[in-house]
């Protein structure tokens, strides 16, 4: 009643408006009309003015009153009347604009109060339809006469009969629709007496607010429910097929026809509840086919209700006296009168939505009827009314964007009925649709910091009042759980949010931790309330920090694998080592730099420059490893192109030293530089200086093999040389030119190291001529194609000896111990070769010819070197301080010499 009336307040004072604002537009173009014509004065004759009271007349006709107006005007005049013509309709319109202004809250009430009138007359008139029909089947039960009790019985029995075979009926009918529409059984369940009454096939659904189809649904009428089955299309064939989408029940329900003369008037409305469905039919048959199924469902409802079941047998009870009976008789009568007054009375309470009062009359009849063990049908009753307001309450409560008076009304509502779980689980979706409409309403113009930021300040401000509001609302400590689940849901989604605004659109660091600082800055100010969830968040984004930096590592080591492939290998630039010992050690005052090895400092420093926007103790171990990734990545391929590539000496020992910069200046520098980020010493970084200390040397490893090799094949070729050959052994021998290259080849090499202070000369020149030997010391060189041994005649084994013995005096100091050993063994294997082909050719006592003494090679080494001359490039010289009587034939012969002469033999 206090509703109705202040909605008649509103309509009284809203025709006032209206009034006023008529009266108000006609002062004031009667103002203009007036200003218009010279102040008020009355016009002449010859000056024609705007006459209001024609131009509001119903039948106005605007020729007739210009002929009227402007007959025999001269021109001067018509340009004024059309002047104050548009003048007052200009005050008009601004007068009317400042009315609808005015009167627009007003408006927009009444259009609401028009709406819910709308649906609870649509109600009413129901309700009313239906009172009359059980009024009618009442009356025509008084009016059948009493049949005997034998015809009665049959009748009893037939119908017991027919009702089985219709619930059979009914059950086949459930199961057919069941395989029919998809998911139906959920929505549908069995229920005695539940069947088919009729279907409506493609349907649309219409949004009711743009009229825009939704989607093609078929609409099942039930004898108690109607159910709506959505078209959809799956397969390869696009093959329709019927899924169940929602289903209504039909006392629940109000359907309504809406005339729309856009869709000539095949439009249903169905209202159930606080919701509303638009369905738009292909013709006229199509649509009065669904009301008709409709009202036949529901005379079918209300006809089941006139004849409810037939009761159980109740137990015998122990037998009374007549006063008893008549005293409980009476006395139950007179309060289940009261019981049904306050029933309506309730029903009426819950149509007009005073939930208050229906709330305080459920409690007071659960109150009366708490103790009454008769009325039993009466508290079901009660129960199930009791159900339906709550469901109501809850409706209201699950609308998002409510004031808080009005969440904290519905909860105490809920509450007195005993609907707390119903509540909080209302309660917290109503506060999730609030952060999704919310946030729905935020724009992405292109500037992600923003964009978070505001996002941010709506959902951890809506979640802390969320949180607020809970405490006063729920004081149930057993509810606070409910709370933190609510809060972890949110906070991920959330993440998802931020996620795919700021991870997968590979932001920079920077702009990832400026949306991180928004974040922690709105979560802060949860934790003044009283709710830390900084470990949340840690754990939400902790994965996609780490992936970042996986991504970042990728891109920068892909980048710099493609320049060390590129890269021509020249020194680009010398860096001082003025703050760097180790690499002053090792290089001297200036270092020289290859382009890839100037990108690698490059890219790690800005990696550092990154990761100093988001670093924190939790990514430590990450950001170790990706900068471990990176460095060794880089040291991997200079080494896959130092065995792939043929680049030439002086690019391929340019890469060598560039492996010496990598390891004693790169890997300093950059972790000098993440010691500075971190604020403390990040040992694993220092650490990969000396792990990998041992890297050069296996890099030039490789060079010495793969050279060996090479200068192998183009000078003297152990491999494919000829030793049987049938010559003769002089003083004129000489050590083979193949040899002679091979010496001048590894002089080239020397040379070239000579440009490269920080290159151990002597060790690759030693590695040089050990992986020389190595080759020869392999047995499968010492097999020919055919699987047979390689044979020596005499003049072959002496040119090997010669040839070996040459090199070992040559090179000095450069041979190694294990050098020398190798070097013994391939003569002595040619010196077995030869005595056992030369027993195997028939010489009694086993031997061959004479072999030469070692003071014959001593004088043929030193002969050779006096006919190259001392511009031969000496090796021993650089290292040891030999003079020109190094090589006499008297010098004290070394372990080689000693191995290589024939007398050791």
């Amino acid at each position: 009643m206090q509703r109705r009336q202040m909605s008649s307040d509103v309509r009284r004072k809203s025709i006032r408006r209206v009034h006023a604002a008529v009266r108000s537009e006609s002062s004031t173009a009667a103002h203009v009309a007036g200003t218009a014509s010279g102040n008020g004065a009355p016009p002449p004759n010859d000056s024609p003015t705007v006459s209001l009271s024609k131009l509001t007349k119903p039948d106005f006709k605007a020729e007739e009153y210009l002929k009227e107006t402007l007959r025999l005007v001269p021109e001067k005049n018509i340009r004024q009347f059309r002047k104050a013509l548009e003048d007052s309709r200009k005050g008009a319109s601004k007068n009317l604009q400042k009315n609808v202004y005015r009167n627009y809250e007003s408006f927009v009430f009444i259009s609401k109060e028009i709406s819910s009138m709308e649906r609870d007359m649509q109600l009413l008139r129901e309700l009313l339809h239906n009172i009359s029909q059980v009024g009618d089947e009442l009356m025509e039960e008084e009016q059948v006469p009493i049949i005997d009790e034998p015809n009665r019985v049959a009748r009893r029995r037939t119908q017991r009969m027919s009702m089985a075979n219709q619930q059979d009926m009914f059950k086949d009918q459930l199961a057919r629709l069941w395989r029919t529409i998809r998911e139906s059984q959920k929505l549908v369940p069995f229920a005695p007496g539940r069947h088919v009454v009729g279907d409506v096939r493609n349907v649309s659904e219409l949004s009711p607010s743009t009229l825009q189809t939704r989607q093609k649904v078929d609409i099942v009428v039930l004898s108690d429910m109607i159910l709506l089955a959505a078209r959809k299309r799956r397969g390869n064939h696009a093959q329709t097929i019927l899924i169940a989408d929602r289903s209504f029940e039909l006392a629940n329900v109000t359907v309504a026809e809406v005339g729309d003369a856009a869709r000539s008037g095949f439009l249903v409305k169905i209202v159930n509840r606080a919701e509303t469905f638009l369905f738009g039919f292909k013709n006229a048959e199509s649509k009065n086919e669904f009301l008709l199924l409709i009202s036949h469902a529901k005379a079918g409802v209300f006809a089941d209700l006139n004849n409810p079941p037939p009761p159980l047998p109740m137990p015998l009870q122990p037998a009374r006296s007549e006063r008893e009976d008549e005293g409980d008789g009476s006395a139950t009568a007179e309060q289940r009168q009261r019981l049904d007054e306050k029933l309506d009375t309730l029903d009426i309470h819950i149509a007009r939505r005073e939930f208050e009062q229906a709330t305080a009359l459920v409690l007071q009849l659960k109150e009366h009827t708490g103790d009454i063990a008769a009325l039993k049908d009466v508290r079901s009753l009660i129960d199930s009314h009791t159900a339906e307001l709550a469901r109501l309450v809850l409706a209201d409560l699950l609308i998002p964007c409510s004031p808080r008076k009005h969440v904290a009304q519905s909860v105490g509502l809920l509450h007195r009925l005993g609907w707390d779980k119903e509540a909080k689980d209302a309660f917290l979706k109503s506060r999730s649709a609030t952060i999704k409409n919310r946030t729905r309403q935020l724009k992405l113009e292109g500037n992600t910091q923003l964009y978070i930021r505001e996002l941010a300040i709506v959902y951890f401000r809506l979640i802390r009042n969320t949180c607020e509001w809970y405490s006063e609302l729920f004081a149930d400590p057993t509810m606070i759980s409910a709370l933190i689940a609510w809060v972890r849901q949110e906070m991920a989604g959330y993440a998802v949010i931020f996620r795919r605004h700021v991870f997968h659109e590979m932001q920079r660091f920077q702009v990832i931790a400026s949306c991180l600082n928004h974040t922690l800055a709105e979560v802060d100010i949860l934790g003044h309330a009283g709710l830390d969830l900084k470990f949340m968040l840690d754990q939400e984004f902790f994965p996609d920090l780490t992936a970042c930096i996986r991504s970042y590592e990728s891109r920068c080591l892909a980048l710099l694998v493609k320049s060390a492939t590129g890269d021509g290998l020249q020194v680009v630039s010398k860096v001082s080592t003025e703050n760097y010992a180790t690499a002053a050690t090792v290089f001297g005052a200036h270092i020289p730099i290859i382009v890839t090895v100037n990108r690698l400092d490059e890219a790690l420093t800005d990696f550092g420059n990154e990761l100093r926007h988001i670093v924190r103790d939790s990514l430590y171990s990450q950001v170790v490893a990706s900068v471990l990734a990176i460095i060794e990545g880089v040291l991997k391929q200079f080494l896959a192109i130092l065995r792939k590539q043929n680049s030439g000496y002086d690019r391929e020992l340019a890469l060598l030293v560039s492996t010496q910069a990598v390891i004693n200046w790169v890997i300093p520098r950059a972790a000098a530089h993440l010691d500075r980020i971190f604020g403390r010493t990040v040992s694993d970084i220092h650490n990969l200086e000396q792990r990998l200390e041992a890297f050069p040397s296996s890099l030039q490893d490789v060079f010495c093999q793969k050279h060996s090799v090479s200068i192998a094949k183009s000078t003297f070729d152990f491999v494919t040389a000829d030793f049987d050959i049938d010559n003769v052994v002089s003083d004129d021998m000489q050590p083979s030119s193949e040899m002679e290259q091979l010496l001048l080849q590894l002089g080239k090499i020397a040379r070239d190291l000579d440009q490269w202070s920080s290159l151990p000369k002597r060790s690759i020149l030693g590695g040089l001529i050990d992986c020389l030997f190595v080759q020869m010391i392999d047995h499968r060189n010492w097999e020919g194609s055919d699987g047979k041994k390689r044979t020596f005649s005499h003049y072959g084994v002496h040119r090997l000896v010669l040839d070996i013995h040459f090199l070992l005096r040559v090179c000095g100091s450069l041979v190694s111990k294990s050098t020398n050993n190798m070097a013994n063994r391939v003569c002595e294997k040619a010196l077995r070769s030869y005595f056992s082909a030369a027993s195997q050719a028939g010489n009694g006592d086993g031997k061959g010819k004479d072999m030469m003494n070692k003071s014959w090679y001593d004088a043929r080494v030193l002969n050779a070197m006096q006919r190259l001359g001392y511009s031969f490039p000496n090796f021993g010289k650089g290292f040891e301080h030999r003079s020109q009587q190094s090589f006499s034939a008297s010098s004290t012969p070394n372990p080689a010499r000693e191995a290589t002469s024939p007398e050791s033999n």
